[in-house]
Protein backbone atom coordinates (compact mmCIF):
# COMPACT_ATOMS: atom_id res chain seq x y z
CA UNK A 1 0.00 0.00 0.00
CA UNK A 2 3.06 2.60 0.90
CA UNK A 3 4.92 1.88 -2.62
CA UNK A 4 1.38 2.05 -4.53
CA UNK A 5 0.79 5.68 -2.62
CA UNK A 6 4.25 7.02 -3.02
CA UNK A 7 4.14 5.65 -6.73
CA UNK A 8 0.89 7.72 -7.19
CA UNK A 9 2.45 10.96 -5.81
CA UNK A 10 5.63 10.57 -7.85
CA UNK A 11 3.42 10.14 -11.20
CA UNK A 12 1.59 12.96 -9.80
CA UNK A 13 4.34 15.37 -9.59
CA UNK A 14 5.38 14.26 -12.82
CA UNK A 15 2.60 14.90 -15.26
CA UNK A 16 2.87 18.56 -16.14
CA UNK A 17 4.66 19.95 -19.13
CA UNK A 18 4.00 22.43 -21.20
CA UNK A 19 3.17 21.52 -24.89
CA UNK A 20 1.67 22.79 -28.25
CA UNK A 21 1.69 25.91 -29.51
CA UNK A 22 0.29 27.31 -33.14
CA UNK A 23 3.93 27.55 -34.74
CA UNK A 24 6.97 26.58 -33.38
CA UNK A 25 8.59 29.77 -31.21
CA UNK A 26 12.04 31.07 -30.58
CA UNK A 27 13.93 29.75 -27.88
CA UNK A 28 13.05 32.50 -25.32
CA UNK A 29 9.18 32.12 -26.26
CA UNK A 30 8.23 29.74 -24.19
CA UNK A 31 6.45 30.55 -20.86
CA UNK A 32 7.82 30.01 -17.69
CA UNK A 33 6.21 27.95 -15.51
CA UNK A 34 6.25 27.84 -12.02
CA UNK A 35 5.29 26.22 -8.68
CA UNK A 36 3.47 27.55 -6.35
CA UNK A 37 1.66 25.51 -3.82
CA UNK A 38 -1.12 22.54 -3.04
CA UNK A 39 -4.41 23.16 -1.55
CA UNK A 40 -5.59 19.88 0.08
CA UNK A 41 -9.04 19.04 0.40
CA UNK A 42 -10.81 17.44 3.08
CA UNK A 43 -13.06 15.24 2.07
CA UNK A 44 -14.38 13.07 -0.47
CA UNK A 45 -18.20 13.67 -0.84
CA UNK A 46 -19.57 17.40 -0.18
CA UNK A 47 -16.15 19.14 -1.52
CA UNK A 48 -15.45 21.28 -4.08
CA UNK A 49 -12.80 22.54 -5.88
CA UNK A 50 -10.11 25.00 -3.70
CA UNK A 51 -10.90 28.46 -5.03
CA UNK A 52 -7.46 30.64 -5.89
CA UNK A 53 -6.46 33.78 -7.12
CA UNK A 54 -3.50 35.61 -7.85
CA UNK A 55 -2.79 39.69 -6.17
CA UNK A 56 -3.16 42.39 -8.08
CA UNK A 57 0.58 42.65 -8.18
CA UNK A 58 1.65 39.09 -8.70
CA UNK A 59 2.90 38.96 -5.31
CA UNK A 60 0.85 36.73 -3.50
CA UNK A 61 -2.00 33.86 -3.74
CA UNK A 62 -5.10 33.29 -1.94
CA UNK A 63 -6.05 29.63 -1.87
CA UNK A 64 -8.96 27.97 0.02
CA UNK A 65 -8.84 24.45 1.71
CA UNK A 66 -12.72 23.92 2.94
CA UNK A 67 -13.71 26.82 5.18
CA UNK A 68 -10.25 27.93 5.45
CA UNK A 69 -8.59 30.84 3.62
CA UNK A 70 -4.14 31.17 3.24
CA UNK A 71 -2.50 33.84 1.39
CA UNK A 72 1.42 32.87 0.24
CA UNK A 73 4.21 34.35 -1.41
CA UNK A 74 4.17 33.68 -5.13
CA UNK A 75 8.22 33.30 -4.52
CA UNK A 76 7.86 30.81 -1.86
CA UNK A 77 7.04 30.68 1.78
CA UNK A 78 5.14 29.74 4.64
CA UNK A 79 1.09 30.37 4.05
CA UNK A 80 -0.53 33.14 6.15
CA UNK A 81 -4.12 31.55 7.61
CA UNK A 82 -6.82 34.11 7.80
CA UNK A 83 -9.87 34.28 9.94
CA UNK A 84 -11.98 30.86 9.54
CA UNK A 85 -15.48 30.50 7.83
CA UNK A 86 -18.50 28.36 8.60
CA UNK A 87 -19.17 27.08 5.22
CA UNK A 88 -16.48 26.40 2.64
CA UNK A 89 -15.50 29.04 0.70
CA UNK A 90 -15.73 28.53 -3.01
CA UNK A 91 -14.18 31.91 -5.08
CA UNK A 92 -11.85 34.34 -3.89
CA UNK A 93 -11.07 37.30 -6.14
CA UNK A 94 -8.87 40.31 -5.03
CA UNK A 95 -9.81 43.90 -4.84
CA UNK A 96 -6.98 45.48 -4.08
CA UNK A 97 -3.55 44.60 -2.15
CA UNK A 98 -5.43 45.16 1.11
CA UNK A 99 -8.69 43.72 0.30
CA UNK A 100 -9.49 39.90 -1.03
CA UNK A 101 -13.12 39.10 -1.30
CA UNK A 102 -14.23 35.50 -0.02
CA UNK A 103 -17.71 33.44 -1.09
CA UNK A 104 -18.98 31.33 1.33
CA UNK A 105 -21.69 28.85 1.07
CA UNK A 106 -24.39 27.47 3.54
CA UNK A 107 -24.46 30.14 5.63
CA UNK A 108 -26.50 33.27 6.47
CA UNK A 109 -23.50 35.61 4.95
CA UNK A 110 -22.08 34.75 1.50
CA UNK A 111 -19.73 37.38 1.04
CA UNK A 112 -16.73 38.63 3.08
CA UNK A 113 -13.75 40.77 2.97
CA UNK A 114 -10.66 39.99 3.65
CA UNK A 115 -7.52 41.31 5.12
CA UNK A 116 -4.87 39.60 3.85
CA UNK A 117 -2.12 41.66 6.54
CA UNK A 118 -4.55 41.28 9.73
CA UNK A 119 -6.47 37.86 9.27
CA UNK A 120 -9.45 39.48 9.89
CA UNK A 121 -12.94 39.51 7.98
CA UNK A 122 -16.23 41.42 7.81
CA UNK A 123 -19.20 41.07 5.69
CA UNK A 124 -18.96 42.72 2.01
CA UNK A 125 -21.07 46.13 2.25
CA UNK A 126 -21.80 44.60 5.29
CA UNK A 127 -24.12 42.36 3.91
CA UNK A 128 -26.11 44.68 2.20
CA UNK A 129 -24.68 46.35 -0.78
CA UNK A 130 -26.27 49.58 -1.32
CA UNK A 131 -28.83 49.58 -3.77
CA UNK A 132 -28.46 45.46 -3.98
CA UNK A 133 -28.21 42.89 -1.28
CA UNK A 134 -24.89 40.64 -1.04
CA UNK A 135 -26.16 37.49 -0.56
CA UNK A 136 -27.92 37.79 -4.14
CA UNK A 137 -24.80 37.98 -6.20
CA UNK A 138 -22.83 35.14 -7.63
CA UNK A 139 -19.75 35.26 -9.85
CA UNK A 140 -17.91 38.62 -8.24
CA UNK A 141 -15.15 40.25 -10.09
CA UNK A 142 -13.53 43.01 -9.21
CA UNK A 143 -11.80 45.80 -12.18
CA UNK A 144 -8.75 46.12 -11.94
CA UNK A 145 -8.79 49.73 -9.74
CA UNK A 146 -10.79 48.06 -7.51
CA UNK A 147 -13.73 50.42 -7.38
CA UNK A 148 -15.96 48.98 -9.11
CA UNK A 149 -17.38 45.13 -9.48
CA UNK A 150 -18.88 42.65 -12.00
CA UNK A 151 -21.35 40.42 -10.93
CA UNK A 152 -24.03 37.69 -11.84
CA UNK A 153 -27.61 37.97 -10.37
CA UNK A 154 -30.49 35.97 -10.97
CA UNK A 155 -33.61 37.48 -12.46
CA UNK A 156 -36.72 36.68 -12.97
CA UNK A 157 -35.69 36.81 -16.74
CA UNK A 158 -32.92 34.58 -15.82
CA UNK A 159 -29.33 35.60 -14.65
CA UNK A 160 -28.28 39.68 -15.21
CA UNK A 161 -24.74 40.85 -15.21
CA UNK A 162 -24.52 43.65 -12.47
CA UNK A 163 -21.31 46.43 -12.42
CA UNK A 164 -21.68 47.98 -9.05
CA UNK A 165 -19.51 50.54 -6.78
CA UNK A 166 -16.96 49.39 -4.37
CA UNK A 167 -19.50 51.24 -1.54
CA UNK A 168 -21.94 49.09 -3.43
CA UNK A 169 -24.38 50.99 -5.58
CA UNK A 170 -25.90 49.82 -9.02
CA UNK A 171 -24.19 51.60 -11.62
CA UNK A 172 -25.51 49.08 -15.04
CA UNK A 173 -27.75 46.32 -15.11
CA UNK A 174 -27.62 44.13 -18.01
CA UNK A 175 -30.53 41.67 -18.64
CA UNK A 176 -30.61 38.93 -21.23
CA UNK A 177 -26.91 38.21 -21.77
CA UNK A 178 -27.61 35.19 -19.67
CA UNK A 179 -23.77 35.14 -18.48
CA UNK A 180 -21.11 33.09 -16.50
CA UNK A 181 -17.14 33.99 -15.37
CA UNK A 182 -17.52 37.82 -15.35
CA UNK A 183 -14.28 39.01 -15.87
CA UNK A 184 -12.77 42.70 -16.27
CA UNK A 185 -11.17 43.55 -19.25
CA UNK A 186 -7.45 46.23 -18.73
CA UNK A 187 -9.80 48.40 -20.33
CA UNK A 188 -12.49 48.44 -18.24
CA UNK A 189 -14.67 46.31 -20.25
CA UNK A 190 -17.24 43.42 -18.48
CA UNK A 191 -16.60 40.65 -20.30
CA UNK A 192 -18.40 36.98 -19.40
CA UNK A 193 -18.95 33.54 -21.28
CA UNK A 194 -21.86 33.79 -22.76
CA UNK A 195 -23.91 30.78 -25.24
CA UNK A 196 -23.76 31.27 -28.75
CA UNK A 197 -25.98 28.37 -30.82
CA UNK A 198 -25.71 26.43 -27.43
CA UNK A 199 -22.06 26.36 -27.54
CA UNK A 200 -20.24 28.62 -24.64
CA UNK A 201 -17.75 31.58 -26.36
CA UNK A 202 -16.09 34.53 -24.98
CA UNK A 203 -18.43 37.76 -24.94
CA UNK A 204 -16.82 41.52 -24.87
CA UNK A 205 -18.38 43.65 -23.83
CA UNK A 206 -20.64 40.99 -22.52
CA UNK A 207 -23.73 40.71 -24.21
CA UNK A 208 -22.04 41.55 -27.88
CA UNK A 209 -21.78 38.73 -30.27
CA UNK A 210 -19.55 36.03 -29.47
CA UNK A 211 -15.98 35.92 -30.82
CA UNK A 212 -15.12 32.82 -33.64
CA UNK A 213 -12.09 31.42 -32.84
CA UNK A 214 -9.83 29.51 -34.79
CA UNK A 215 -9.74 26.69 -33.79
CA UNK A 216 -13.37 26.74 -32.55
CA UNK A 217 -13.47 25.60 -29.15
CA UNK A 218 -15.92 25.32 -26.27
CA UNK A 219 -14.93 28.01 -23.85
CA UNK A 220 -14.81 26.88 -19.67
CA UNK A 221 -14.78 29.90 -17.56
CA UNK A 222 -12.92 31.62 -15.39
CA UNK A 223 -11.22 33.73 -17.35
CA UNK A 224 -8.23 36.09 -17.48
CA UNK A 225 -7.06 38.57 -19.63
CA UNK A 226 -2.98 39.69 -19.99
CA UNK A 227 -2.10 42.79 -18.35
CA UNK A 228 -2.11 44.69 -22.13
CA UNK A 229 -5.78 43.40 -22.99
CA UNK A 230 -4.41 41.38 -26.18
CA UNK A 231 -4.42 37.59 -24.66
CA UNK A 232 -7.81 36.06 -23.26
CA UNK A 233 -6.76 32.63 -21.15
CA UNK A 234 -9.73 30.44 -20.73
CA UNK A 235 -10.09 26.81 -19.99
CA UNK A 236 -11.45 24.39 -22.93
CA UNK A 237 -12.24 20.26 -22.71
CA UNK A 238 -9.63 17.68 -24.82
CA UNK A 239 -9.66 14.47 -26.44
CA UNK A 240 -10.26 12.77 -22.73
CA UNK A 241 -13.17 14.69 -21.17
CA UNK A 242 -10.97 16.82 -19.06
CA UNK A 243 -10.16 20.54 -19.60
CA UNK A 244 -6.40 22.32 -20.42
CA UNK A 245 -5.50 25.85 -20.48
CA UNK A 246 -5.77 28.15 -23.65
CA UNK A 247 -4.83 31.30 -24.86
CA UNK A 248 -6.87 33.06 -27.13
CA UNK A 249 -5.22 36.20 -29.44
CA UNK A 250 -7.54 38.73 -29.61
CA UNK A 251 -6.55 40.20 -32.68
CA UNK A 252 -6.10 37.25 -34.87
CA UNK A 253 -8.50 35.04 -32.81
CA UNK A 254 -6.18 32.13 -32.78
CA UNK A 255 -6.28 29.57 -29.86
CA UNK A 256 -3.34 27.96 -28.75
CA UNK A 257 -3.19 25.18 -25.85
CA UNK A 258 -0.70 26.45 -23.12
CA UNK A 259 -0.62 22.91 -21.13
CA UNK A 260 -0.90 19.33 -21.25
CA UNK A 261 -1.80 17.25 -17.65
CA UNK A 262 -3.66 13.96 -16.96
CA UNK A 263 -6.43 16.50 -14.90
CA UNK A 264 -8.12 19.49 -15.25
CA UNK A 265 -5.70 22.70 -15.90
CA UNK A 266 -8.52 25.66 -15.70
CA UNK A 267 -9.24 28.85 -13.22
CA UNK A 268 -7.02 31.53 -14.77
CA UNK A 269 -5.76 34.38 -13.27
CA UNK A 270 -3.73 37.55 -13.96
CA UNK A 271 -1.78 40.05 -12.56
CA UNK A 272 -0.14 43.58 -13.36
CA UNK A 273 2.82 42.51 -14.06
CA UNK A 274 1.97 39.58 -16.38
CA UNK A 275 1.98 36.37 -13.97
CA UNK A 276 -0.51 34.13 -14.28
CA UNK A 277 -2.10 31.47 -11.94
CA UNK A 278 -3.68 28.56 -12.82
CA UNK A 279 -4.74 25.14 -11.17
CA UNK A 280 -4.98 21.22 -11.75
CA UNK A 281 -6.87 19.21 -10.10
CA UNK A 282 -5.96 16.37 -8.92
CA UNK A 283 -8.68 13.35 -7.86
CA UNK A 284 -7.18 9.85 -7.03
CA UNK A 285 -9.18 7.34 -4.80
CA UNK A 286 -9.56 3.30 -5.04
CA UNK A 287 -11.38 1.09 -2.56
CA UNK A 288 -9.07 -0.93 -0.05
CA UNK A 289 -10.00 -3.37 2.94
CA UNK A 290 -8.31 -4.21 6.69
CA UNK A 291 -8.90 -6.41 9.07
CA UNK A 292 -11.49 -5.07 11.60
CA UNK A 293 -9.44 -5.39 14.56
CA UNK A 294 -6.61 -3.59 13.08
CA UNK A 295 -4.30 -4.59 10.77
CA UNK A 296 -2.45 -3.85 7.05
CA UNK A 297 -4.33 -2.46 4.42
CA UNK A 298 -5.69 -4.68 1.14
CA UNK A 299 -6.15 -2.73 -2.46
CA UNK A 300 -9.08 -3.81 -4.02
CA UNK A 301 -9.65 -1.87 -6.84
CA UNK A 302 -7.15 -0.69 -9.07
CA UNK A 303 -9.64 2.49 -11.21
CA UNK A 304 -11.45 5.20 -9.18
CA UNK A 305 -14.05 3.78 -6.74
CA UNK A 306 -15.70 4.96 -3.49
CA UNK A 307 -18.61 4.23 -0.97
CA UNK A 308 -18.04 0.05 -0.52
CA UNK A 309 -21.02 -1.38 0.33
CA UNK A 310 -21.49 -5.46 0.84
CA UNK A 311 -23.84 -8.28 -0.45
CA UNK A 312 -25.06 -8.85 2.54
CA UNK A 313 -24.73 -12.79 1.77
CA UNK A 314 -22.18 -13.70 -1.56
CA UNK A 315 -18.60 -12.15 -1.70
CA UNK A 316 -19.23 -8.95 -3.48
CA UNK A 317 -18.38 -5.34 -3.10
CA UNK A 318 -20.33 -2.29 -5.22
CA UNK A 319 -18.91 0.89 -5.15
CA UNK A 320 -19.54 4.31 -6.89
CA UNK A 321 -16.56 4.71 -9.81
CA UNK A 322 -15.83 7.22 -12.95
CA UNK A 323 -13.49 9.72 -13.79
CA UNK A 324 -14.91 12.37 -11.70
CA UNK A 325 -14.43 14.95 -14.03
CA UNK A 326 -15.12 18.19 -12.29
CA UNK A 327 -14.97 20.38 -14.61
CA UNK A 328 -16.99 19.04 -17.28
CA UNK A 329 -19.36 17.37 -14.97
CA UNK A 330 -20.20 20.76 -13.24
CA UNK A 331 -20.78 22.38 -16.67
CA UNK A 332 -22.94 19.18 -18.32
CA UNK A 333 -24.56 18.49 -14.94
CA UNK A 334 -26.39 16.41 -14.40
CA UNK A 335 -24.49 14.29 -16.48
CA UNK A 336 -21.99 13.16 -13.82
CA UNK A 337 -19.62 10.65 -14.43
CA UNK A 338 -20.00 8.43 -11.75
CA UNK A 339 -22.00 4.88 -12.32
CA UNK A 340 -22.03 2.14 -10.04
CA UNK A 341 -20.22 -1.42 -10.07
CA UNK A 342 -19.29 -4.73 -8.26
CA UNK A 343 -16.32 -6.81 -7.86
CA UNK A 344 -15.93 -10.41 -6.83
CA UNK A 345 -13.87 -10.68 -3.95
CA UNK A 346 -13.30 -14.65 -5.18
CA UNK A 347 -11.44 -13.10 -8.33
CA UNK A 348 -8.17 -11.74 -8.92
CA UNK A 349 -7.06 -8.36 -6.93
CA UNK A 350 -7.06 -5.61 -7.05
CA UNK A 351 -9.66 -5.61 -9.80
CA UNK A 352 -8.96 -3.61 -12.74
CA UNK A 353 -12.55 -2.85 -14.09
CA UNK A 354 -16.10 -3.91 -12.31
CA UNK A 355 -17.26 -7.79 -13.08
CA UNK A 356 -20.29 -6.18 -13.32
CA UNK A 357 -22.33 -2.50 -14.00
CA UNK A 358 -25.56 -1.88 -11.89
CA UNK A 359 -26.07 1.91 -13.21
CA UNK A 360 -24.82 3.49 -15.94
CA UNK A 361 -26.16 6.94 -17.16
CA UNK A 362 -26.29 10.11 -17.82
CA UNK A 363 -26.34 11.46 -14.32
CA UNK A 364 -24.65 10.86 -10.73
CA UNK A 365 -25.43 7.17 -9.88
CA UNK A 366 -23.77 6.24 -6.72
CA UNK A 367 -23.95 4.67 -3.15
CA UNK A 368 -25.98 1.15 -3.48
CA UNK A 369 -26.95 -1.28 -1.18
CA UNK A 370 -28.30 -4.64 -1.73
CA UNK A 371 -31.82 -5.82 0.58
CA UNK A 372 -31.07 -8.33 2.84
CA UNK A 373 -32.56 -10.75 0.71
CA UNK A 374 -30.25 -9.62 -2.20
CA UNK A 375 -33.38 -9.19 -4.36
CA UNK A 376 -33.36 -5.30 -4.34
CA UNK A 377 -30.85 -2.34 -5.03
CA UNK A 378 -31.31 0.60 -3.45
CA UNK A 379 -28.60 3.60 -4.80
CA UNK A 380 -28.67 7.17 -5.52
CA UNK A 381 -29.08 9.12 -8.20
CA UNK A 382 -29.56 12.20 -10.40
CA UNK A 383 -31.64 10.64 -13.54
CA UNK A 384 -34.72 12.87 -14.75
CA UNK A 385 -33.63 15.66 -12.96
CA UNK A 386 -34.30 13.75 -9.19
CA UNK A 387 -31.74 13.96 -6.83
CA UNK A 388 -33.42 10.60 -5.09
CA UNK A 389 -33.37 7.12 -3.79
CA UNK A 390 -34.49 4.77 -6.76
CA UNK A 391 -34.79 0.86 -6.75
CA UNK A 392 -33.92 -1.67 -8.98
CA UNK A 393 -34.79 -5.25 -8.86
CA UNK A 394 -30.97 -7.15 -8.81
CA UNK A 395 -32.14 -9.32 -11.60
CA UNK A 396 -32.37 -6.14 -13.61
CA UNK A 397 -35.54 -7.53 -15.25
CA UNK A 398 -37.83 -4.91 -14.57
CA UNK A 399 -37.15 -0.99 -14.89
CA UNK A 400 -35.29 0.70 -12.18
CA UNK A 401 -38.40 3.09 -10.26
CA UNK A 402 -38.10 6.03 -8.34
CA UNK A 403 -39.04 5.85 -4.41
CA UNK A 404 -38.39 9.41 -2.93
CA UNK A 405 -39.61 12.86 -4.65
CA UNK A 406 -37.04 15.18 -2.41
CA UNK A 407 -36.27 17.00 -5.38
CA UNK A 408 -33.09 18.65 -7.46
CA UNK A 409 -30.47 20.02 -4.37
CA UNK A 410 -31.60 17.90 -1.85
CA UNK A 411 -28.57 15.82 -1.70
CA UNK A 412 -29.82 12.77 -0.85
CA UNK A 413 -27.25 10.42 0.47
CA UNK A 414 -26.35 6.75 0.83
CA UNK A 415 -29.86 4.43 1.68
CA UNK A 416 -29.41 1.49 3.80
CA UNK A 417 -31.66 -1.19 4.45
CA UNK A 418 -32.91 -2.37 7.64
CA UNK A 419 -32.30 -5.66 9.03
CA UNK A 420 -35.43 -6.86 8.57
CA UNK A 421 -35.99 -5.57 4.82
CA UNK A 422 -38.89 -3.99 4.90
CA UNK A 423 -37.37 -0.13 5.31
CA UNK A 424 -34.79 1.95 3.70
CA UNK A 425 -32.81 4.29 5.80
CA UNK A 426 -31.35 7.54 3.97
CA UNK A 427 -29.94 11.13 4.68
CA UNK A 428 -31.65 14.14 2.49
CA UNK A 429 -31.95 17.57 2.90
CA UNK A 430 -35.34 18.92 4.41
CA UNK A 431 -37.39 21.43 2.48
CA UNK A 432 -38.13 24.09 5.19
CA UNK A 433 -34.48 24.43 6.00
CA UNK A 434 -31.99 22.85 3.79
CA UNK A 435 -30.65 20.85 6.46
CA UNK A 436 -30.02 17.08 6.32
CA UNK A 437 -31.53 14.91 8.59
CA UNK A 438 -32.56 10.91 8.76
CA UNK A 439 -35.74 9.79 6.68
CA UNK A 440 -36.89 6.17 6.19
CA UNK A 441 -39.45 5.06 4.06
CA UNK A 442 -41.44 1.40 4.44
CA UNK A 443 -40.19 -0.82 1.23
CA UNK A 444 -41.00 -4.71 0.98
CA UNK A 445 -37.65 -6.58 -0.19
CA UNK A 446 -39.79 -9.21 -1.95
CA UNK A 447 -42.13 -6.91 -3.84
CA UNK A 448 -40.01 -3.80 -3.94
CA UNK A 449 -43.58 -1.53 -3.41
CA UNK A 450 -43.58 0.98 -1.23
CA UNK A 451 -45.45 0.06 2.33
CA UNK A 452 -44.87 3.59 3.91
CA UNK A 453 -44.22 7.00 2.95
CA UNK A 454 -41.21 9.18 3.64
CA UNK A 455 -40.78 10.47 6.93
CA UNK A 456 -38.06 12.02 9.00
CA UNK A 457 -36.76 10.50 12.12
CA UNK A 458 -36.75 13.84 14.26
CA UNK A 459 -33.89 13.76 16.69
CA UNK A 460 -35.18 16.35 19.30
CA UNK A 461 -33.15 18.74 21.45
CA UNK A 462 -30.54 18.48 18.44
CA UNK A 463 -29.18 21.51 16.58
CA UNK A 464 -26.99 20.18 14.00
CA UNK A 465 -27.02 18.08 10.99
CA UNK A 466 -27.17 14.53 10.27
CA UNK A 467 -25.37 13.28 7.45
CA UNK A 468 -25.60 9.67 7.61
CA UNK A 469 -26.75 6.47 9.60
CA UNK A 470 -26.74 2.61 9.59
CA UNK A 471 -28.99 0.48 11.25
CA UNK A 472 -28.53 -1.13 14.50
CA UNK A 473 -29.62 -4.91 15.25
CA UNK A 474 -33.38 -4.91 15.45
CA UNK A 475 -34.20 -2.32 13.56
CA UNK A 476 -35.57 -0.12 16.54
CA UNK A 477 -32.87 2.60 16.52
CA UNK A 478 -29.95 4.26 14.15
CA UNK A 479 -25.76 5.01 14.75
CA UNK A 480 -25.50 8.61 12.89
CA UNK A 481 -23.06 11.05 11.84
CA UNK A 482 -23.49 14.47 12.86
CA UNK A 483 -22.30 17.55 12.00
CA UNK A 484 -22.19 19.74 15.40
CA UNK A 485 -20.81 23.08 13.91
CA UNK A 486 -17.88 23.87 11.81
CA UNK A 487 -15.36 21.40 12.25
CA UNK A 488 -16.93 19.67 15.26
CA UNK A 489 -18.38 15.82 14.87
CA UNK A 490 -20.04 13.26 16.94
CA UNK A 491 -21.54 9.71 16.50
CA UNK A 492 -25.39 9.35 18.42
CA UNK A 493 -27.54 6.88 18.48
CA UNK A 494 -31.11 7.60 17.63
CA UNK A 495 -34.14 5.54 18.03
CA UNK A 496 -36.58 5.28 14.33
CA UNK A 497 -39.32 6.49 16.83
CA UNK A 498 -37.75 9.57 17.06
CA UNK A 499 -36.67 11.40 20.46
CA UNK A 500 -33.34 12.26 21.95
CA UNK A 501 -29.95 11.20 20.61
CA UNK A 502 -27.49 9.51 22.82
CA UNK A 503 -23.60 10.46 22.22
CA UNK A 504 -21.07 8.06 21.55
CA UNK A 505 -18.35 10.03 20.78
CA UNK A 506 -17.17 13.59 19.61
CA UNK A 507 -14.24 14.48 17.85
CA UNK A 508 -12.72 17.33 15.66
CA UNK A 509 -12.64 16.72 11.78
CA UNK A 510 -13.01 19.39 8.82
CA UNK A 511 -14.00 16.11 6.93
CA UNK A 512 -18.03 16.03 6.71
CA UNK A 513 -19.79 13.30 4.96
CA UNK A 514 -17.27 10.91 5.78
CA UNK A 515 -19.70 8.03 6.50
CA UNK A 516 -19.92 5.15 8.93
CA UNK A 517 -20.23 1.90 9.30
CA UNK A 518 -21.61 -0.61 12.45
CA UNK A 519 -20.42 -3.98 12.96
CA UNK A 520 -22.85 -7.02 12.69
CA UNK A 521 -23.23 -7.61 16.14
CA UNK A 522 -23.99 -3.90 17.20
CA UNK A 523 -21.86 -3.59 19.77
CA UNK A 524 -18.93 -0.94 17.28
CA UNK A 525 -19.34 1.71 14.96
CA UNK A 526 -16.32 2.74 12.33
CA UNK A 527 -15.68 6.21 11.49
CA UNK A 528 -12.85 8.49 9.63
CA UNK A 529 -11.21 10.99 12.19
CA UNK A 530 -7.65 13.16 11.52
CA UNK A 531 -5.01 10.96 13.01
CA UNK A 532 -1.50 11.91 14.71
CA UNK A 533 0.44 11.20 11.21
CA UNK A 534 -1.58 13.95 9.81
CA UNK A 535 -3.92 11.56 7.61
CA UNK A 536 -8.40 10.51 8.08
CA UNK A 537 -7.57 7.22 9.55
CA UNK A 538 -10.35 4.41 10.63
CA UNK A 539 -11.09 4.46 14.18
CA UNK A 540 -13.45 2.00 15.52
CA UNK A 541 -15.45 2.73 18.67
CA UNK A 542 -17.90 0.94 21.24
CA UNK A 543 -21.70 2.02 20.59
CA UNK A 544 -22.30 2.20 24.42
CA UNK A 545 -19.01 4.97 24.40
CA UNK A 546 -15.79 4.47 25.01
CA UNK A 547 -12.13 4.64 23.52
CA UNK A 548 -11.75 4.85 20.04
CA UNK A 549 -9.30 2.23 18.53
CA UNK A 550 -7.16 3.08 15.76
CA UNK A 551 -7.79 0.23 12.94
CA UNK A 552 -5.56 1.69 9.94
CA UNK A 553 -2.42 3.14 9.78
CA UNK A 554 -0.58 3.27 6.37
CA UNK A 555 -0.19 6.88 4.83
CA UNK A 556 -3.35 7.93 3.09
CA UNK A 557 -6.68 9.35 3.85
CA UNK A 558 -9.63 7.25 4.15
CA UNK A 559 -13.09 7.35 4.20
CA UNK A 560 -16.64 5.57 4.25
CA UNK A 561 -15.73 2.90 6.07
CA UNK A 562 -18.10 -0.26 5.73
CA UNK A 563 -18.39 -3.66 7.62
CA UNK A 564 -18.69 -7.09 6.37
CA UNK A 565 -21.03 -9.50 7.23
CA UNK A 566 -19.25 -11.58 9.04
CA UNK A 567 -17.56 -8.83 10.96
CA UNK A 568 -14.16 -9.68 10.42
CA UNK A 569 -13.09 -7.03 7.56
CA UNK A 570 -13.83 -2.96 7.21
CA UNK A 571 -13.80 -1.86 3.50
CA UNK A 572 -13.24 2.13 2.94
CA UNK A 573 -12.53 4.34 0.62
CA UNK A 574 -8.71 5.80 0.10
CA UNK A 575 -8.45 9.35 -1.50
CA UNK A 576 -6.38 12.17 -1.90
CA UNK A 577 -8.08 15.71 -3.57
CA UNK A 578 -5.75 18.57 -4.37
CA UNK A 579 -5.22 21.45 -6.48
CA UNK A 580 -2.31 22.60 -7.11
CA UNK A 581 -1.53 25.99 -8.11
CA UNK A 582 0.98 26.91 -10.97
CA UNK A 583 2.00 30.29 -12.27
CA UNK A 584 3.05 31.00 -16.16
CA UNK A 585 5.08 34.36 -17.09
Amino acid sequence: MRSLILLALVIGALVAMVVSRPSSPAAGELPRLTYVTTAHQLGVVGYRDPAGAISPDGTRVAYSEGRHVFVIPVGGGAPHSLAAGEGQIRNLTWVSASSLIGEETGTSTRWWDYSPTSGERKPLWDGRGGDVKANDLRQIAWSRDGERAAAVRNGKEGPELWNISRDGQIFVQLKGARPTSVAWTPSDEMACVASDGGRPRVSIPCGAPALKTEPDIDIIGPIAFSPDGKQIYCASPNESGMVELWRIDRGSLRAARVTSFSRDAYAPSSAADGTLLFKVQTYRTFVAEAPASGGGSRQLTTFQAETPSWHPTKPLLSFTYGTWRRVMDDAKYPDIAQEIGVIDLAGTLPAAKPSEVIAQSYSEDQAMAWSPNGKWIAFHTHREMSDDVWLRPADGKAADKRVTFLGRGAEVGWPRWSPDGKTVLLDGARKSDGRSVIYVIGVDQDTGEITSQLREVTAQGFEGELTHAEWLPGGTSVVALAREGPGRQAILTLPMAGGRPVVVHRWQSEHDFSGLGVSPDGRSVAFTAPASDGFFQIYRVPVGGGTPVLVTQDPSNKSQPSWSPDGSRLAFTVWSYEAAFWTIK
